[in-house]
């Protein structure tokens, strides 16, 4: 009863917080459709392009697409990926490349103008996306907007932290953990479904194939919704300030490395085994097996290790809210 009590006085709350019900209704679905779109949009060759006096015998490719510029492009030019590289003649048999693309990636398009070859084993960013599959690009993206909400939407636990409210709430008959069980509801509530919502509606309307049943998908992003509200009452429990910013920059970072958008590692055995400490890699892997066709239950590894980071995340969060609340922090 304390629990729907506590859970209900946040919805009267949420009335009165603008900032929530634009985040939850309308920041949310705007990106998750933003994500849909762009993901499904069939794969394409990459843009290079080439800054030369004495354009002849362009490189051919599959891969790329040489387009011949008058004018040096900018570094604008590269990050909203109208070019994925720059290219300059120095007329002396040596090109210099400028992008944002790693190493190996630069030195491949460099061989690219110097011997006209490709690697048969290279493949472009837009190439891998393709492969991953629709559905999974689209929840790699979903999977970092949820884990940047999820912070934001725990609003009421720091404002209440903050303004000593906690305190006084909890010498009524309502314990800690029921405190934190109704924000978990509340935030995983205002996740999920404007989440699901925004990913059914989108694909229906532009017949997007995601590759997912709506009912593996609601499965799907109810796990993304729990990973993204604990890791949101963790960071409010171990930070006092600045909790979105931190809270935005850990889970840009983790989902980079983590392999939402594209494999990081590029087959390293080290960096592999860091970022396969992470749960976004193992949700990767997870949702890209059942895209291809295997059945959940062919990953319970991979599930069991996401279960025990929202598992592990909510208790480390209750614990160090336990004892900021016994040293009188709170």
């Amino acid at each position: 009863m304390n629990i729907i009590n506590l859970f209900k006085n946040k919805l009267d709350r949420v009335l009165t917080k603008k900032p929530i019900i634009i985040v939850a209704m309308i920041v949310i679905p705007i990106m998750i459709g933003i994500a849909i779109l762009f993901s499904s949009k069939p794969a394409s060759k990459e843009t290079i392009a080439f800054l030369s006096s004495n354009a002849q015998n362009l490189p051919q490719s599959s891969q790329f697409t040489v387009e011949v510029v008058d004018k040096k492009p900018t570094q604008g030019d590269l990050v909203l990926g109208k070019y994925v590289a720059i290219v300059e003649d120095k007329n002396d048999g040596n090109y210099k490349v400028t992008s944002f693309k790693s190493e190996n990636d630069i030195k491949v398009i460099e061989d690219f103008f110097k011997s006209g070859k490709i690697p048969e084993s290279y493949k472009g960013e837009d190439q891998i996306m393709a492969e991953r599959g629709v559905g999974t690009n689209i929840l790699g993206f979903i999977l970092m907007i949820l884990l940047m909400q999820g912070v934001a939407l725990t609003i009421f636990f720091e404002e209440d932290r903050n303004i000593k409210t906690f305190r006084r709430i909890l010498i009524a008959p309502v314990s800690e953990k029921e405190y934190l069980f109704s924000q978990g509801m509340f935030t995983f509530l205002c996740l999920f479904i404007p989440s699901y919502l925004a990913v059914t509606i989108i694909t229906v309307c532009f017949k997007i194939n995601i590759g997912f049943s709506f009912g593996m998908l609601a499965l799907l992003i109810m796990l993304l919704c729990a990973l993204a509200t604990t890791f949101g009452l963790f960071m409010t429990a171990v930070l006092d300030s600045e909790i979105s910013l931190v809270a935005s920059g850990i889970s840009m970072i983790t989902c980079v490395v983590g392999g939402c958008f594209i494999s990081f590692t590029d087959n390293n055995k080290v960096l592999d085994a860091i970022c396969s400490i992470f749960p976004q890699k193992h949700y990767i892997t997870m949702i890209h097996g059942i895209e291809k066709g295997s059945g959940i239950l062919e990953f319970k590894g991979q599930f069991i290790y996401l279960l025990i980071w929202i598992v592990g995340l909510w208790l480390f969060g209750s614990f160090i809210t336990n004892r900021k609340m016994k040293k009188g922090i709170y």
